[in-house]
């Protein structure tokens, strides 16, 4: 990566697309740090490099608030069988595939996704893994590729019930060490992953529940099948997230996937315990679950493995929920003012162009051609730039993209090697 002390991104669209707006805009950025934003004549020093970028875009980095790393080989792949339902999308595609994961394909496949997320401007990434047959070890697998390509990572793995209950104890030790050995670092996090209620009894939810520290937060799957409310429902609870909370596993850092098909309660604990509740509205659509009801509570936007790209997200987020009416000004609160929130969390000193926050910027390669403003920036985003790639990506100050090459990488032989990993994992998947 190119590795910078002070230096300045300018001649651009600057924006945080909440309250900061300047039309020919810059931010000064020295030892990874903002600096200064403001207008390019502003900013600008004597002697110190200006890295044009012709009117592009230039927002804070952005976030994918559920991902699925693992998934990257998965193109093409056929279920074993035809499923005719939800769950059997899961016992005859996801679950064989994840169960044929070893540590190589692992790495090889955050790899590969981390660096489409970098060619998208993601600098965040909150993953949710699994892979039943190479647990131990593997959310370090996942750290390491993130470290290589110098993206933040939230990582966990999926505790599930359908290994049995050995596997249960692994599963919980993997999550818990990993989370404690990066409970300081400002790149990699680590949080307790959860599969959907139908796969996880009430003694495994109790074991989590003691073996986790109290600060600890989760991220798990909930709600996204009409399955979950139902099985939830069945063995006295009113819902999937009413059950989690039965045992004191949620807080303002929870992070919830879907959140489709839930009861009342279910919605007044989001609103009560501020829960942040990732929307993927493409995996959606593709799984045929149904749409999260909008205006019941705050969401952010991830993909659920479906892709990187985060504005190309937002669009067929906002065309998906035609039918709702969703305006600018909610999908704005979306975009940008809870995903801020959200990494926050975990980031703190991320998803901000104030001075002393991380330089962590996104430069889209668009250039508006018709008059843009912070009102009418959703619509840009939506309407012009569409699925943008990005023209540069920095993470921490070190530009780590720029006008489609990696800094710090061999692009071509990770390619090639992540090739042959997937072969590998192929044959495995269908035996």
């Amino acid at each position: 990566m190119i590795k910078e002390d002070r230096y300045i991104i300018g001649n651009g669209i600057l924006t945080d697309g909440v309250e900061i707006f300047f039309d020919r805009g810059a931010v000064l950025i020295n030892e990874g740090k903002i600096v200064k934003i403001g207008t390019l004549e502003d900013i600008s020093e004597p002697d110190l490099e200006c890295i044009d970028v012709g009117g592009r875009l230039i927002l804070p980095g952005l976030l994918n608030a559920h991902h699925h790393f693992y998934s990257a080989f998965s193109t093409g792949i056929a279920p074993l069988e035809q499923p005719s339902n939800f769950l059997g999308i899961l016992e005859n595609l996801w679950w064989p595939w994840d169960e044929a994961l070893d540590e190589e394909t692992i790495y090889y496949s955050a790899l590969v996704t981390g660096m489409d997320c970098l060619r998208n401007g993601v600098t965040t990434v909150f993953d949710h893994h699994a892979s039943m047959n190479c647990v131990q070890g593997s959310l370090d697998a996942i750290a390491s590729a993130c470290r290589e390509l110098g993206i933040r990572g939230l990582l966990c793995f999926e505790t599930s019930d359908r290994m049995g209950s050995d596997a249960v104890e692994k599963h919980i030790t993997e999550n818990v060490e990993f989370y404690m050995k990066h409970k300081n670092n400002n790149y990699i996090q680590g949080c307790f992953g959860l599969h959907a209620n139908i796969t996880l009894s009430d003694n495994t939810l109790r074991k989590i529940a003691n073996a986790i520290p109290p600060e600890m937060p989760i991220h798990a799957h909930c709600g996204e099948d009409s399955t979950d409310l139902e099985f939830c429902k069945n063995i006295g609870y009113c819902g999937p997230i009413h059950r989690l909370d039965s045992f004191g596993l949620l807080d303002d850092s929870s992070i919830l996937a879907h959140c489709i098909h839930l009861s009342d309660i279910d919605i007044a604990i989001i609103k009560d315990h501020g829960l942040i509740v990732a929307n993927n509205s493409e995996s959606n659509a593709n799984n045929r679950v149904g749409k999260m009801k909008l205006r019941e509570f705050s969401y952010v936007l991830g993909t659920d493995g479906m892709t990187s790209e985060m504005v190309s997200t937002l669009r067929s987020h906002y065309l998906l929920h035609s039918e709702d009416e969703i305006g600018f000004e909610e999908l704005k609160k979306v975009f940008f003012e809870s995903r801020y929130l959200a990494q926050q969390k975990f980031f703190p000193t991320t998803g901000s162009l104030s001075p002393g926050a991380s330089a962590d910027i996104a430069v889209l390669d668009y250039a508006p051609l018709t008059p843009i403003n912070i009102e009418n920036l959703l619509g840009h985003l939506i309407f012009g730039a569409k699925s943008a790639k990005a023209y540069i990506t920095v993470i921490e100050g070190d530009i780590v993209y720029r006008e489609g090459e990696f800094t710090a990488i061999d692009e071509e032989d990770i390619q090639n090697k992540a090739r042959e990993a997937a072969k590998k994992q192929i044959r495995r998947y269908y035996g």
